[in-house]
């Protein structure tokens, strides 16, 4: 029975075998072939065959293989890290020196990056609109079946309280030692950058986590989001700096050069 589900889903998914190798072998072995469409469109086939290129030319296949060829959550948020990896390399100039390196305790990041002397410690949180749904209306909603946007759909959103979620769930994996940035994989409904987000959840006087020394040993925030379109595909980032961040673990003024940068002034870098 499963390769009758696979047999319709890879009519269905483009992946081609000659043009998507990884891809395709990965999606032989997946538990998820019948869950979704994925990936949806040629191009994005072509882009996730683009990220597993690039962890395999590194050697690192084998890290994150069994991951994604478990449920489409695990898949998804397991792309999620490795298109992080290959864009802070590829597009910043940000090379991975290590992967999965410690930090505080016993916990761990996803990358080491940067040239030794100015090594940056990052950590990506996941989440999306699948989960939205799972959350809202229990994992049998229909609503997961169906395209990430329907036409006239409304839902809210409180974007800012994704974004405290996820810097106070990754806030214990941080060092005091060493400059620190926790990369937020955007794939939700209504944009975390927009309607105010990152104002609200780091900034807002009162309550925002950069608003004091909560989170000190945080150098700031990284909203990352990934989008087709008729000119291809673009990759949207922007960084959100902690004021009241450690001396130690602040970002290098260096990196990230043409992306948004602020700071809580009210101003871009």
């Amino acid at each position: 029975m499963k390769a009758t589900h696979y047999s319709h889903h890879r009519a269905a998914n483009y992946i081609d075998r000659s043009r998507h190798p990884l891809l395709y072998g990965i999606s032989q072995e997946a538990d998820w072939i019948s869950e979704d469409e994925f990936p949806a469109a040629p191009e994005w086939a072509d882009v996730h065959e683009d990220w597993l290129r690039f962890v395999d030319s590194k050697g690192e296949t084998a890290r994150f293989v069994s991951r994604l060829t478990k449920s489409a959550y695990q898949r998804d948020r397991t792309f999620a890290e490795i298109a992080v990896g290959y864009f802070l390399e590829t597009k910043c100039s940000l090379p991975i020196i290590e992967w999965e390196p410690h930090g505080e305790a016993r916990t761990k990041g996803e990358f080491m990056v940067g040239p030794p002397d100015e090594r940056m410690f990052v950590e990506v949180k996941t989440g999306g609109w699948q989960k939205d749904i799972k959350e809202a209306e229990g994992r049998n909603s229909p609503r997961l079946t169906q395209p990430k946007y329907i036409n006239a759909e409304a839902r809210s959103v409180s974007n800012w309280a994704v974004i405290r979620t996820a810097v106070s769930n990754g806030y214990k994996k941080f060092r005091d030692s060493i400059p620190s940035l926790l990369i937020i994989r955007d794939d939700y409904l209504i944009p975390l950058d927009k309607f105010l987000g990152p104002d609200l959840a780091l900034y807002r006087s009162g309550d925002g986590c950069f608003t004091d020394r909560r989170y000190e040993r945080l150098g700031g925030v990284g909203i990352f989001r990934v989008d087709l379109r008729g000119t291809g595909l673009h990759y949207h980032f922007s960084v959100c700096e902690n004021p009241n961040a450690m001396n130690t673990v602040k970002l290098p003024q260096t990196v990230f050069q043409g992306y948004p940068r602020c700071d809580g002034t009210g101003k871009l870098k």
